[in-house]
């Protein structure tokens, strides 16, 4: 992975970079898109699983709301959410990188101009 911090002497390295930045989401982009597919899936599984757990249920509203809460935790226990939210973290991190190394290539063209 692309290290921002050390000093940047010339425009072609920012480019070798930003190429290695576009590299890594290239092979992020299909894990992405699984986790997507899998976390919409279980949230919906999830979300079904809750409705038909409360319309089920005997009680007040709030005991049918923990009955079906329950219920819900059994089909995802919220992992796939945190893988989720994991990737799409680490690529909005390497979107930044992309960004900045962008500003800093215009920069130094600019000033070399």
């Amino acid at each position: 992975q692309p290290d921002w911090r050390s000093a940047v002497v010339n425009p072609q390295q920012l480019i070798e970079r930003l190429e290695q930045v576009d590299q890594d989401l290239a092979e992020r982009q299909n894990q992405v898109e699984d986790l997507a597919v899998r976390w919409f899936r279980a949230k919906r599984d999830r979300e079904k699983a809750y409705a038909i757990a409360f319309l089920s249920a005997d009680g007040t509203a709030g005991e049918r709301d923990a009955h079906a809460k329950l219920a819900a935790h059994t089909v995802d226990d919220g992992s796939i959410e945190g893988e989720w939210e994991g990737a799409k973290a680490a690529v909005r991190a390497l979107e930044t990188r992309a960004s900045v190394g962008q500003t800093l290539v215009r920069s130094n063209v600019r000033l070399s101009s």
